[in-house]
């Protein structure tokens, strides 16, 4: 096992250092620069220096692999003569490095990198497949686990370097998305070979070393596990896996840096690495390399700050104002439109009746609900023209901490400001006031999507039921008014439309602005609304309606099942395809490089379950953070809950010694054919006792399957494979999750409902298998 992990190491070594001179090669020839003279130079001489090193690396690891060989074998035999009375807290452990380390390392992804930001699921499927596979060779004689974190290491250097150690110019080939059928603020659609190369290039790269990495943690808690008894060893990895979502709950609530995170995640290595002085030390070496790479001063323009979603960027733009930047990108900044500001530049006055425009409609407002507060531009515009009460929703605390030290006209700081940390849709069904105005200001996710979902924050405030919820906030006689960086006329079309069904057939009125292309739309509660023209020409804007209802334009509406704003046209996502099949060749790969021959077919049920629960978990976070709010901390209960309730199922089972699974096979059916029902119908009503019931639905399926998979483990004597194939399974979950953008997320009830049953007839399969 050690000669082809150490050969796909220094493939990944030598890859990693190939890749930047990809990058600049394939962005120069985007630019047109590649006919320049000196690039013939550059690239041989690059060329000449990575063979030397591919040289170098080769001796190096040629005369050391011995030496590797006998510390990973040394490694296993440490876990093998680990006293029992510590075997059932070393489990814990690694399951909880395991999951605390995943959560981490996707989410430092995102933030260094926009692509992975977008689309969190290739991160997600890197590390399953790693895990995956440290599994299935845990009984193996060698687990190099003081590799993994050289290897992270190495990867935050690649990410890094590549950001910040090269001029942006050279890797726009990076600042595009291969993914066709969305649109994406701030990240471009790829639209030349080469930019393709240098993105799929990069891709396979990172695969390469996220499953490298991962690899022996995975062996480590495969190989902890099959010291007791698979059930016991499956229900101490759920309470293990329960520590690692409350630890990364921890440091999210803190507000900490990644520093912090792997910090935690690395000390946890540590630990298992103790059996031998020198190890330990290349360990910490490793740490602190990696710590070092981690806390490097980047850019001292701006300071970094980690909130529960996102990386911030807080800098300062034009006039010393501060701006904030979202994985790289900007994001907001902040205005002075008092009126002091406003008489010493008269050209802030554009700016000032964009922000106000809402309240020339209705000047009257008095009570306002803004939902996407942000920094507070919005709110001083509230404030500026009189309202009595205004509640300021947003999602991120940190960004309204930001806006109430920061703005200049302090409007967070008012009495008449009520800060509200929440999700909109959340806010806007469950509150009873009601408003003279309700503003989205600017509400958008950026990079933000979801925890194990490929849906964003913003997507369930973005469809016809979530703008129904707004409408309902108002009085009679009250504006809604919503404003969105139209990225294309199909967007704005889409715009159009959802709030045209959401008024009963009433067209909103929409207007062009002059701030961040944006497109605001209006309308009174029962419709009819009509703004003078004479409002707009004083301020130079323009009347778009007539466009956006233009039919030719193509666009359909976003639904609580079709929750896909970014998408104009519900299309089936043929670009995933590609990045999928790439996830597949790679992880097909190192499979069948570690593990030659046919997989068992024995474990064919295990597979199939743990494809089948991927689907079931991504339908309960994305259902349940409708119904109780798409924030960090719903999202981390749920996650919490579902691993709960995996683990009551177990411990029945071990108290019930429950071993035929037919009867939860059926109850499982029965539960999924529920929440399909429940989920076409519309689901239950906004109550407490609705919500209750909302709960329960989707908890039973994730129940019922954990005593399926608890049953069926009394019959298998090795469990690291049966969880190998189940990790595997998930990452065939994760991309049939994809075609809920195109069939809707109840859809997924459908085909996991198929995979229950093929997974229930491989069960027999595997009772005919043990007893013959």
């Amino acid at each position: 096992m050690i000669q082809p992990f150490l050969r796909l190491t220094r493939l990944s070594l030598v890859a990693s250092l190939l890749i930047p001179l990809v990058v600049s090669l394939c962005s120069r020839i985007m630019s047109g620069n590649a006919a320049s003279g000196r690039l013939p130079v550059i690239v041989g001489a690059s060329l000449v220096g990575i063979a030397i090193l591919n040289a170098i690396t080769a001796r190096v690891f040629g005369h050391t692999e011995a030496g590797i060989e006998r510390v990973s074998e040394a490694q296993a035999r440490y876990l093998d003569e680990l006293p029992e009375r510590w075997i059932a807290l070393a489990i814990l452990c690694s399951a909880g490095l395991s999951l605390f380390l995943e959560l981490s390392m996707i989410r430092w992804q995102g933030s260094v990198w926009e692509f992975f930001a977008f689309y969190k699921n290739f991160g997600l499927l890197a590390c399953f497949a790693g895990l995956g596979l440290g599994y299935a060779l845990a009984r193996r004689r060698h687990i190099p686990l003081f590799f993994s974190m050289p290897l992270i290491a190495l990867q935050m250097l690649l990410f890094i370097g590549l950001r910040y150690g090269i001029r942006g110019e050279l890797t726009n080939s990076l600042r595009v998305t291969p993914i066709r059928e969305q649109v994406d603020m701030g990240l471009g659609v790829a639209t030349g070979v080469p930019q393709y190369i240098a993105l799929y290039a990069f891709l396979i790269v990172v695969l390469l070393l996220t499953a490298l990495a991962f690899l022996p943690v995975g062996q480590l808690c495969g190989r902890l596990l099959g010291r007791t008894s698979p059930l016991r060893g499956y229900g101490l990895n759920l309470l293990g896996s329960l520590a690692g979502v409350v630890a990364m709950f921890g440091v999210s609530y803190l507000w900490t840096p990644p520093v912090i995170w792997f910090g935690f995640a690395f000390a946890a290595v540590l630990i298992f690495l103790a059996y031998n002085r020198r190890v330990l030390l290349i360990g910490v070496l490793s740490a602190i390399a990696a710590m070092t790479i981690l806390a490097w001063p980047v850019s001292f323009r701006y300071e970094m700050i980690y909130s529960p979603y996102q990386l911030l960027e807080r800098g300062y733009g034009d006039h010393g104002m501060m701006m904030i930047r979202a994985a790289g990108h900007y994001f907001q900044r902040v205005h002075d439109l008092s009126a002091a500001a406003q008489a010493e530049r008269p050209e802030l006055k554009r700016l000032a009746d964009y922000y106000e425009l809402a309240y020339l409609i209705h000047p009257a407002a008095a009570d306002v609900a803004i939902v996407g507060a942000g920094s507070g531009n919005d709110v001083a515009a509230a404030l500026r023209r009189g309202a009595g009460h205004v509640d300021a929703i947003e999602i991120d605390p940190a960004i309204l901490a930001l806006g109430a030290v920061y703005h200049p006209e302090a409007p967070y700081a008012d009495r008449r400001v009520k800060r509200i940390v929440d999700d909109a849709r959340s806010f806007l069904r469950n509150a009873t006031s009601r408003y003279d105005l309700v503003v989205y200001g600017l509400l958008d996710s950026h990079t933000l999507l979801s925890h194990a979902s490929s849906v964003r924050l913003d997507s369930f405030v973005y469809t016809v039921e979530g703008l129904r919820s707004g409408r309902d906030r108002l009085k009679d006689d009250g504006v809604l008014s919503l404003s969105f960086s139209v990225m294309s006329d199909e967007i704005g079309r889409k715009i159009y439309l959802m709030l045209t069904e959401a008024f009963d057939g009433h067209p909103p009125v929409c207007v062009r602005t002059v701030y961040d292309a944006s497109v605001s739309c209006f309308q009174l509660k029962y419709g009819g609304l009509v703004i003078p023209s004479a409002l707009l020409v004083t301020s130079g804007f323009e009347n778009v309606s007539a466009l956006f209802a233009n039919a030719t334009i193509k666009a359909d509406v976003s639904t609580d099942d079709w929750p896909f704003f970014y998408m104009p046209q519900r299309v089936y996502p043929v670009s995933y395809i590609y990045m999928i099949a790439l996830v597949l060749v790679v992880s097909a790969f190192l499979f069948f490089t570690f593990i030659p021959g046919r997989p068992r077919v024995s474990h064919s049920a295990f597979f199939l379950l743990g494809a089948g629960f991927m689907l079931v978990e991504t339908k309960s976070i994305t259902e349940l953070g409708l119904t109780f709010g798409n924030t960090w901390q719903v999202i981390g209960v749920v996650i919490a809950g579902i691993l709960i309730m995996a683990f009551l199922a177990n411990l029945l089972v071990q108290r019930l010694s429950i071993g035929n699974p037919q009867l939860p096979y059926v109850l499982l059916m029965i539960s999924l054919a529920a929440g399909w029902w429940v989920s076409r119908t519309g689901g239950f009503p906004p109550s407490t006792a609705g919500r209750l019931a909302t709960v329960f639905v989707l908890t039973c399926p994730m129940f019922f399957s954990g005593l399926v998979f608890s049953s069926l483990l009394l019959r298998v004597t090795d469990i690291s494979s049966a969880l190998a194939m189940n990790l595997m399974g998930a990452m065939l979950g994760g991309m049939l999750e994809y075609n809920a953008m195109y069939f809707g997320f109840r859809f997924l009830y459908l085909i996991a409902f198929g995979l229950y049953g093929a997974a229930m007839l491989a069960t027999l399969g595997l009772k005919k298998s043990l007893t013959t």
